[in-house]
């Protein structure tokens, strides 16, 4: 078996319909792994199951904060194609504000998706056998932003930090069933639909600016896929409650 093979593991990716989940669902289709995949947009979720390799994938159109419908569509597959191996919850959104306008439901959008959105995916797949009796691992995918601030965007630094906390003490739950949970934090990352957003909001030179401070440039999808693949195998079975950053330096000065 190759290293970072995903052959045979089963893998639930929310946030598939763009960005960063669906370079996740293209990168682990190539290793190996059969997929359910969920998304808010339809034909987004059509497309990305359109550029997977091999095994035979499923799609689900559907909010991820409908507790409810995600815990039927995970019982209903799990019931055909057996328990789930491994999950990334991807679904994230952001809003770039000053505090002055934000509002009780811009902080409770943001934590509903990024923070407690994920948390009750993780919930509904580590019960009633939803889970491998193996274990297994969750990447969470939090952000920069949950470790370095940034003006304008305190309800999404704040739901991101909120991502990193609770992954260390999901960690310390779930150990003694042998799943890992890990969170991988993004510094800016290109081409993403998020990012073109915040650009469209911003300055032209502030996209220049800002690449001058990433030592190793922005981040691609595909980097934080790779990194979701090496904790996703079993060649990370000893990584678990930690946050990595992948930031192409940003932090580091």
């Amino acid at each position: 078996m190759k290293m970072f093979s995903l052959e045979g593991k089963k893998i639930v990716i929310t946030g598939a319909s763009s960005g960063i989940g669906r370079q996740c669902a293209i990168t682990c289709s190539k290793m190996g792994a059969s997929l359910f995949i969920f998304g808010r947009n339809q034909e987004q979720l059509e497309y990305t199951l359109s550029q997977l390799d091999g095994n035979t994938h499923f799609s689900f159109a559907q909010d991820i904060r409908e507790v409810d419908k995600f815990g039927f569509a995970i019982e209903t597959v799990v019931a055909k194609q057996g328990a789930i191996d491994g999950f990334i919850h991807s679904a994230g959104i952001q809003n770039t504000l000053p505090l002055r306008l934000h509002t009780n439901s811009i902080y409770y959008n943001q934590f509903d998706v990024n923070a407690i959105g994920g948390f009750e995916c993780c919930r509904t797949l580590t019960q009633k056998n939803n889970f491998s009796k193996k274990g297994g691992s969750i990447v969470l995918i939090a952000s920069i932003r949950g470790i370095i601030g940034a003006s304008n965007q305190i309800g999404y630094a704040a739901s991101k930090g909120a991502v990193i906390a609770g992954t260390r003490s999901l960690a310390l739950e779930l150990a003694f069933r042998n799943i890992r949970v890990n969170s991988i934090s993004p510094g800016m990352v290109e081409n993403t639909e998020m990012t073109k957003k915040l650009l469209a909001k911003l300055p032209p030179q502030w996209e220049t600016e800002s690449k001058l401070e990433y030592p190793l440039g922005w981040v691609s999808t595909n980097d934080i896929a790779s990194t979701c693949v090496f904790l996703l195998s079993d060649e990370s079975k000893k990584i678990t409650g930690t946050n990595i950053i992948v930031d192409g330096g940003f932090s580091a000065k």
